[in-house]
């Protein structure tokens, strides 16, 4: 069942176009170096960071990365909303509590950390599965239903609205009463 599951993903990724692989590795690379700072100074390396953390960290900005390449460029019916939003938000906040932050306090600590990175990716994939769901959904109609309409959620607001092209409405004036000057030649 797993396995099947992670067949469709990789399914739906290689159907990407080049351009979503552009903004999954520039948004990877740049969730990698804010998580990082923590423990990877510029000229120290991870230091006494465990292996685990370095890992977590580079799965976790590539799994953000993808997740926000799925935002962009998505077919009609499988735009993203503010709830689409909320469960990768949360691992990423729990991903980032897991890293060795210098600034702060530890938050989390000892056993705690290794158990909420992996339950930070596991919300991630989670939530990276949805999104490719929502868009299969989209493109493909269900062929045990002759319905041709999507789900709509009630409750979810576009995080990017698609424009809507209105045409101009040619502009009529109201009929006037001629007068007799208009008449005349």
């Amino acid at each position: 069942m797993l396995r099947r599951k992670l067949w469709i993903v990789f399914t739906d990724l290689r159907a990407w176009p080049a351009r979503r692989y552009v903004i999954v590795a520039a948004v990877a690379v740049g969730a990698f170096i804010t998580l990082a700072t923590g423990y990877a100074s510029i000229a120290g390396g991870a230091g006494d960071a465990p292996w685990w953390t370095v890992a977590a960290t580079a799965l976790g900005a590539s799994l953000i990365g993808l997740i926000v390449a799925s935002y962009i460029g998505t077919p009609i019916g499988a735009d993203a909303t503010l709830c689409d939003a909320r469960w990768p938000a949360l691992g990423l906040i729990a991903l980032y509590l897991t890293t060795e932050v210098r600034s702060l306090d530890p938050v989390v600590s000892g056993a705690a950390r290794p158990v909420l990175a992996a339950a930070a990716l596991t919300l991630l994939f989670w939530a990276l599965r949805e999104r490719l769901t929502s868009e299969r959904r989209a493109t493909t109609r269900s062929e045990s239903s002759g319905s041709t309409e999507g789900e709509v959620c009630t409750t979810c607001t576009p995080l990017f609205p698609r424009s809507r092209k209105a045409t101009p409405e040619p502009i009529t004036l109201p009929p006037t009463s001629r007068t007799r000057q208009d008449t005349q030649p």
